[in-house]
């Protein structure tokens, strides 16, 4: 059964919101490119600060790996019926459920967008991440995810 959900306000916002912040990040990298020094940051410790050096060269994996689950991401938000949904669904809340679910992974998409422009541009400038970047990290990873579950399992019609 082939399940078509309305892109709600708040998911449009999001959405054109990731986007900007991937073209951001490729074009952070491309106008900066022939001003990077041959040794930038490649990792980052739990304390935000750079403890591994490489290559310039090495940046380009960031920009590849935050298109691919981009990607990756709008595609699974294309196949609502193959998605394993929390809480009880019924012909009456079907909608909402799916509807919600696909919020999660709207924000969660942006959350990941985000954190993937933000390491690029710390990387770009030789810049530390700081220390409150691990746990902003796991509350924007983790956060949506309890939230919209537990909006799903809690969802009473």
């Amino acid at each position: 059964m082939k399940i078509k959900l309305p892109v709600t306000l708040y998911q449009r916002i999001l959405s054109i919101l990731s986007f900007l912040l991937l073209i951001g990040q490729l074009l952070c990298l491309i106008l900066r490119w022939n001003s990077l020094p041959n040794e930038i940051p490649t990792h980052f410790g739990l304390n935000g600060q750079a403890d591994a050096y490489g290559p310039k060269g090495s940046l380009v994996i960031l920009p590849v790996i935050t298109v691919l689950i981009y990607l990756l991401m709008i595609f699974v938000e294309k196949f609502p019926e193959f998605w394993n949904v929390p809480g009880h669904v019924t012909p009456q809340n079907i909608g909402w459920i799916y509807g919600n679910m696909k919020s999660m992974l709207v924000t969660l998409r942006f959350a990941v967008t985000f954190i993937f422009f933000y390491l690029n541009y710390c990387s770009v400038f030789c810049l530390d991440l700081g220390a409150w970047f691990t746990p902003v990290f796991l509350l924007l990873t983790a956060g949506p995810m309890v939230f919209f579950i537990w909006r799903a399992v809690h969802f009473n019609k």
